[in-house]
């Protein structure tokens, strides 16, 4: 059997997008090599059982990019051109603000918080975690070796996920690594 090869590109004048995609059928291989148009881009080939589900696959594949705006090209005639960066501008935001009920200063970027009805939860980036209140009084504290990053927690266990790549079990009175 023959290579059968297609070549889609989308490219918007708008500068968002300027990609390819290149389907490749070479008996039950189909090797997919996708990327920015002037660049060699990335493959990936997977191999099919028979090589009628490899142009099924192959087909399947093809018309999902066309769906999206891709369309049939031959390489070579668009040429490559710089990333277009968006600029992002923040604008405050015009929505009326929830009332503050209480705040509470942790020491550190808080990154880590779980709330539940009798408790609100809190880490930093200093390893510190808190359990509040709701009224924001400091019930409870640890200190574990690295940053918070998050607190997961259900009716019966509570844990800290950390920088160092740990997870620490806070049921007891003392931290200790659960993962």
């Amino acid at each position: 059997m023959s290579e059968l090869k297609t070549y889609l590109e989308l490219s918007e004048d708008s500068g968002s997008a300027h990609k390819f995609y290149e389907v490749t059928v070479n008996d039950t291989a189909v090797t997919i090599r996708y990327g920015r148009i002037g660049d060699s881009g990335q493959s990936k080939t997977t191999t099919y059982p028979t090589a009628e589900t490899a142009t099924t696959g192959a087909t399947k594949k093809l018309n999902e990019k066309r769906r999206k705006g891709d369309e049939e090209a031959v390489v070579g005639v668009r040429q490559k051109r710089a990333v277009t960066r968006r600029s992002i501008v923040s604008n405050r935001s015009t929505s009326n603000q929830a009332p503050v009920l209480w705040q509470f200063a942790s020491g550190a970027s808080a990154f880590g918080i779980f709330v539940d009805r009798d408790r609100c939860w809190v880490g930093n980036e200093n390893g510190q975690i808190f359990a509040l209140t709701p009224a924001g009084a400091v019930l409870q504290q640890f200190k574990l070796p690295d940053g918070v990053k998050c607190i997961v927690a259900d009716d019966h266990w509570l844990y800290a996920g950390c920088d160092d790549g740990k997870v620490y079990d806070l049921n007891g009175k003392v931290p200790r690594v659960a993962y």
